[in-house]
């Protein structure tokens, strides 16, 4: 009879350690809480700032709005010379591990000739779709970027990046 006990104690004891584990649905429901609660409130007023400067259409080519923005970069993980004119940034990150990680899934799985660069005003690592050296064709790409690529804008919306440079030019 203890025996039966204890194999009964060793049961529910490793069922209650099993039910218990972090699974991905709990880590999801976290971040989403975390996230809504980011967007409301006082914070939830500088997100939506942060998302209408990020959002803004400030230059016209044929006739359609895009971002543009006129930045000194640095390529990075890539020979400078990959970097084209015009730069069609799908996503940002802070980290270099994950905009190298985010520009390989592009290279593999799009075929895209992505690169990363580092924006040290922003403190930013952007990472570039594909590069143009004609505007029309980079704004063509960042106003339907679903045409060209299957993967998610990891951006509010994707945006051209000029070299400061292609300015004076």
């Amino acid at each position: 009879m203890n025996k039966l006990c204890n194999i009964l104690l060793l049961v529910a004891l490793a069922a209650a350690l099993w039910s218990c584990h972090t699974n991905e649905k709990n880590y999801r429901e976290s971040y989403d809480k975390t996230i809504e609660l980011n967007r409301t409130g006082e914070r939830g007023e500088q997100y939506q700032l942060d998302l209408a400067r990020r959002t803004k259409n400030n230059y016209v080519v044929d006739g359609d709005s895009i971002r543009l923005l006129h930045l000194n970069f640095n390529v990075t993980d890539d020979k400078a010379d990959i970097a084209k004119k015009y730069g069609v940034v799908v996503a940002e990150f802070q980290q270099k591990f994950n905009a190298i990680s985010c520009r390989d899934r592009l290279r593999e799985q799009e075929k895209l000739p992505a690169y990363v660069v580092y924006v040290a005003q922003n403190k930013t690592y952007c990472v570039i779709a594909k590069g143009f050296d004609d505007i029309s064709e980079a704004a063509t790409f960042a106003i339907y970027p679903e045409v060209y690529m299957k993967m998610k804008v990891l951006v509010p919306k994707a945006w051209v990046l000029a070299s400061i440079t292609s300015r004076n030019k």
